[in-house]
């Protein structure tokens, strides 16, 4: 097993039997058996874990190198590498697959925020602040707990909303789904991310009054980009996180119910991380999959007098009065999975 990718002072994020845990790489074992972390945090619950910790190959499941170490970068392919950064496999020390498009900042970030998320179960002065604060916001993510079977769920239980900046909880089981939360969730000037978005809609609206507006659902997203059908089995948004974001797949504790009162600390986060990756995932879904032929017109075009070394061609074609380059612009259409990709 080829165990040479980690490195001393690397960022990782290790999944284990039964947990995850994030650090930086202090020490590899002699025969690379092994490797030891310091400032270790568990990643389901962002606790830190006192003391360095040594974990062996027996035990790691995966490995994701989250952040780069500063060590020179060897030919224009590692440079890459260290720039999109880098790599996560099944083999304990080694990694392969990148962690697309979510760094050590912003996984702190959103950890930040599911931590301070604000628990709402009546319409008291801190549901006021909500109220106010959520108005002002033109982006929000929702999920819905408690949704199985849409309008004939026997426990609806709690809307979550997250903005790019914070995340609350209302307790919609104890106080329902207020006037001032329907015309949040109706508002044609607010974009709304949702994933699986059908049962979330079917509840809000026949057991609460409140239609949604326009949704970017992500697992429409998966499908339209994919044409992957699974009329079996839906992608839950942990799976879609995985798979786009590369989470590890034990980050959701799959026990948690959200039923019984009072709700837990653990439950309460446990409804606030279900919606607090769904912005990043649609901002990738959005930059990283749809517009991707988009940018790669932009960046032609862009370069199109700058690719070229020698100046006398900036100089003929500004002086010929038109902008020719525009012309090889092509039309846009986004990137979407072709018949060749069912199936897979």
């Amino acid at each position: 097993m080829d165990k040479t990718d980690l490195v001393k002072g690397q960022t990782v994020l290790l999944e284990l039997d039964g947990e995850c845990v994030i650090g930086k790489v202090l020490h590899l074992g002699s025969d690379r058996s092994f490797v030891r972390l310091q400032n270790v945090r568990d990643f389901q619950s962002n606790q830190p874990i006192l003391g360095n910790q040594d974990y062996y190959n027996s035990e790691i499941r995966t490995v994701k190198i989250i952040e780069q170490s500063e060590p020179p970068a060897t030919n224009d392919d590692d440079q890459q590498q260290q720039q999109n950064g880098v790599s996560a496999s099944s083999s304990a020390v080694s990694s392969s697959e990148a962690v697309a498009k979510i760094y050590l900042e912003d996984i702190q970030t959103i950890f930040d925020r599911i931590d301070s998320h604000t628990f709402i179960h009546q319409t008291d002065m801190k549901y006021h602040d909500a109220i106010k604060y959520l108005k002002t916001q033109k982006l929000l993510a929702l999920a819905v707990e408690g949704a199985e079977g849409g309008r004939c769920a026997e426990n609806p239980s709690l809307l979550s909303i997250a903005t790019p900046d914070r995340i609350f909880i209302f307790d919609i089981m104890w106080m329902s789904v207020t006037k001032d939360l329907k015309a949040i969730l109706a508002n044609p000037r607010v974009r709304r991310v949702i994933h699986n978005g059908r049962l979330a809609e079917d509840v809000l609206k026949h057991r609460f009054g409140a239609p949604l507006g326009r949704c970017f659902d992500t697992l429409v997203a998966h499908i339209a980009t994919t044409k992957n059908y699974d009329y079996q089995s839906e992608m839950s948004v942990e799976k879609c996180l995985a798979k786009y974001l590369n989470l590890p797949g034990n980050f959701f504790d799959p026990n948690i119910t959200f039923a019984d009162r009072p709700l837990t600390e653990p439950q309460r986060k446990a409804a606030a991380k279900n919606v607090a990756f769904l912005l990043t995932l649609q901002d990738y879904f959005v930059h990283e999959v749809m517009l991707e032929p988009f940018y790669a017109s932009c960046n032609r075009y862009g370069t199109s007098l700058s690719s070229h070394a020698d100046a006398i061609h900036t100089v003929i074609q500004l002086n010929k009065g038109r902008n020719e380059d525009l012309h090889d612009i092509e039309r846009f259409e986004l990137n979407v999975g072709g018949e060749e990709e069912l199936g897979e």
